[in-house]
């Protein structure tokens, strides 16, 4: 392994020795339905808390100018590393390599990058609670031993893009002791944390449904609905202590909203047909088993 000036560092790893995922995973079973993209404004709040991801997002990402983009693209990505099967070491180097000049210098002359080991793998990790807390909220739930199963799992398509073994907590426990400490120790509330939670509380018209492009419709009708919900789910998915830690209000009004929402998401999602519950990339996996 080498390591540059800047801390972020080249993994030997062995392609040979890491075996993507396939249909007997309990992430085949738990990454691509809907609670995946009503979780994905709380994972990006949660990476940017990281001064390291938030300098990125703040000097790189289109985020606010291009949300349903930026998105996109994410799933692609995160989707074709985790159901990709023969492709997927081949998307988990193109998501590193994507990350790579990612990159810059601080004001005080200091030089930082997307690839440094430790907010590597918060991204990673962020993707990792964020998809138990949305399931366990939202979704399925999870049967006895699923979680375990699939921590282990994700410690694999960790190391298929590149986060260092090492870093990775061993097993479940030591993960959520760690993502603790994490918390307590090294996440901040920054403006880019403020930025992200501002953009889920009132959201911009999807680009590919012209009418809701209407600025008196979406304004005056969609936005401000859209907007309570999609806050409030996003604040609902935090542990308590990072609502504490970012600011972000917990009073009885979106406690309860947020209760009736989980439950109804409980009763529903699950129910769903294959087709309106899963991303297509879950669905295209599926038919190829």
């Amino acid at each position: 392994m080498t390591t540059d000036a800047i801390g972020a560092q080249t993994p030997a790893t062995d392609d040979a020795d890491i075996t993507p995922l396939g249909p007997d995973s309990v992430a085949w079973k738990v990454f691509g339905d809907l609670t995946f993209v009503l979780g994905a404004p709380r994972r990006l709040l949660i990476d940017v808390a990281h001064p390291v991801v938030a300098t990125g997002v703040r000097e790189f990402s289109v985020f606010e100018s291009d949300p349903y983009g930026r998105a996109e693209r994410t799933l692609n990505m995160i989707m074709g590393v985790v159901y990709g099967r023969d492709d997927a070491l081949d998307m988990a180097r193109r998501l590193r390599e994507r990350h790579r000049d990612i990159k810059g210098r601080n004001p005080d002359g200091t030089r930082w990058s997307s690839l440094n080991p430790e907010a590597f793998h918060w991204v990673h990790a962020s993707l990792v609670h964020g998809v138990y807390t949305q399931q366990k909220e939202l979704g399925r739930g999870w049967k006895p031993g699923e979680v375990e199963q699939f921590y282990l799992e994700m410690r694999r398509v960790g190391r298929m893009y590149g986060v260092r073994e090492q870093d990775m907590p061993a097993d479940w426990a030591s993960f959520c002791d760690w993502f603790d400490e994490m918390t307590r120790t090294r996440l901040e509330r920054s403006d880019m944390t403020d930025r992200v939670f501002a953009l889920a509380t009132s959201p911009k018209p999807p680009p590919h449904i012209p009418v809701l492009r209407i600025p008196f419709l979406w304004n005056s009708t969609i936005r401000p609905v859209a907007g309570l919900v999609v806050g409030t789910v996003t604040a609902g998915l935090l542990t308590p202590e990072l609502r504490g830690l970012l600011g972000i209000d917990w009073g009885r009004g979106r406690r309860f909203l947020f209760r009736l929402i989980a439950v109804q998401s409980r009763l529903i999602i699950p129910r769903l047909p294959k087709r309106i519950r899963m991303v297509p990339h879950a669905r295209a996996a599926a038919r190829k088993k």
